[in-house]
């Protein structure tokens, strides 16, 4: 081939693959509640800002509006209908949160093209674990746990179109079924590697909150300003123990976020004046205690002293919070509509028929209108040793029809329980449990600098000495006032 020739070629090829731009559907993992609605709809516009701006080839979808589903959430039981839709016009498809930041332009030009469209394959930031986990149900406990990876939801994922095919071509309810949905973005890659052999792809692309200019994803690790109307005062603590646990978990509380805390009680099986408790009405169960969150809720709703509380918090006794935290982010928040906040579990949701449900031990926050609504709408456990989380979530999602709100920011476990990448991309809120680990160091580690920051004794500012006023000497007396007694 001549020159011209061969340089007439090359601009012809040069020509197509630019015209020829990788194509994405981006999917944020949006929720129901006012202020995640807001948030999904701001990054929504932002992301349709960046598609115009560039003319790129790509779609960004809410999923809680295009899939008004509880399954929705755990992603499974959407992939029939995502690959109907968006698996024939786009080569790719991302899913983010709705705190992800993306760099539209940056990922259809630099990062997709990296990758064939035509594989089975998924990439992402890759989390591992250091060790088995009892949120991720103890798997690899043959000793491979960190050489299984899966993706850091917060700095986005991505599935090839035809990974999607794949997925709702052989999807069904039967071998979907998971009775308990506990991490979602670990059991998204332990069900692709199970049913179709594909495991994760890691890029450096893709980011949590430690970023660095390779980045296309992001996100911010402290809690975005929304405000001061809501403060400490305004939240009613509750605190779940029974007798065997005031001298030890319920002193921890004590010594740590509690001592902060002026509108606080604990609901025991007994009334105990040093702590103090008070007897609930309800004997302790070894499980379940449903009885005992229903009279914490009914009293928050019938006492006078504690209706007029935005907030209600039902804590464990080895719940481990940071109250600055909590504040901060039940600003972002509307007391006056029903909510029930914390981290999210699901039960039954893979096969589509469950309900997600608040896991107690990070502790369950209810704002004053869901207490409300769980009276008037005559929720009512079945007994009392019945999950209390599951039924309060199980309520909420059958009989007032209002799912409960997600936040990364609680966690049911221990900080080690949690991926070191995970844990490190949000500010937190909560961790849970006294088992093998000493609850002061968390709290120390976590918490306590803010908390003592924020609610801490503040000694007044130091003030300049007045100047001495003069006052004028005596004459010295003449005779002594008092006798010599020596």
């Amino acid at each position: 081939m001549s020159g011209p020739c061969l340089q007439l070629a090359l601009f012809i090829s040069c020509l197509f693959f630019v015209t020829d731009a990788s194509s994405v559907a981006v999917i944020i993992r949006s929720q129901q509640n006012e202020y995640h609605n807001r948030m999904a709809l701001e990054k929504k516009a932002e992301l349709d800002e960046q598609i115009k701006l560039h003319s790129l080839n790509a779609e960004v979808i809410l999923m809680h509006r295009e899939w008004p589903i509880e399954g929705g959430w755990v992603i499974v039981p959407l992939f029939p209908d995502i690959s109907r839709k968006y698996a024939a016009k786009y080569d790719w498809v991302m899913f983010i949160e709705d705190i992800t930041n993306v760099d539209l332009k940056r990922l259809i030009e630099e990062v997709l093209p990296k990758h064939d469209p035509e594989k089975a394959m998924y990439f992402g930031s890759c989390l591992y674990d250091n060790e088995i986990s009892i949120i991720h149900h103890f798997a690899f406990y043959d000793g491979k746990v960190r050489e299984f990876k899966y993706p850091d939801f917060h700095a986005g994922w991505v599935m090839s179109k035809t990974l999607v095919r794949k997925v709702a071509e052989d999807y069904d309810l039967e071998t979907k079924k998971s009775d308990f949905q506990i991490d979602v973005q670990h059991e998204i890659a332990m069900f692709l590697d199970k049913n179709q052999g594909v495991k994760m792809t890691c890029v450096k692309d893709l980011c949590g909150s430690k970023t660095n200019n390779k980045c296309v994803t992001s996100l911010d690790y402290h809690f975005p300003y929304c405000g001061d109307h809501i403060g400490l005062d305004d939240i009613h603590i509750s605190v779940k123990t029974t007798k065997i646990f005031h001298t030890n978990r319920v002193q921890v509380v004590k010594d740590t976020w509690g001592k902060y805390v002026k509108n606080i009680i604990y609901y025991s099986n007994i009334t105990d004046p040093s702590v103090p408790t008070i007897d609930c009405g309800v004997p302790n169960t070894e499980r379940g205690h449903c009885g005992k969150m229903e009279a914490i809720i009914l009293d928050a709703y019938n006492n006078d002293k504690l209706k007029e509380f935005p907030w209600l918090v039902i804590a464990d006794d080895d719940s481990i919070i940071g109250l600055s935290s909590l504040v901060k982010l039940l600003n972002c928040y509307n007391p006056k509509i029903p909510i029930v906040l914390g981290e999210r579990y699901g039960f039954g949701l893979n096969a589509g028929y469950g309900y997600g449900y608040i896991t107690g031990g990070g502790s369950m926050v209810m704002s004053r209108g869901a207490v409300d609504a769980w009276v008037k709408h005559g929720c009512k456990c079945p007994s009392n040793d019945t999950p209390d989380d599951m039924f309060l979530g199980q309520c909420f999602s059958y009989t007032i029809g209002i799912p409960v709100t997600h936040s990364p920011r609680f966690h049911q476990a221990r900080p080690q329980d949690y991926s070191d990448g995970y844990r490190g991309n949000l500010k937190p809120v909560s961790f849970h449990k006294h088992w093998e680990v000493d609850p002061m160091k968390v709290y120390q580690e976590w918490f306590a600098d803010d908390d003592d920051a924020t609610f801490g004794i503040k000694m007044p500012e130091p003030t300049q000495a007045p100047e001495p006023i003069p006052v004028p000497i005596p004459p010295t007396p003449t005779e002594k006032p008092y006798r010599d007694e020596l």
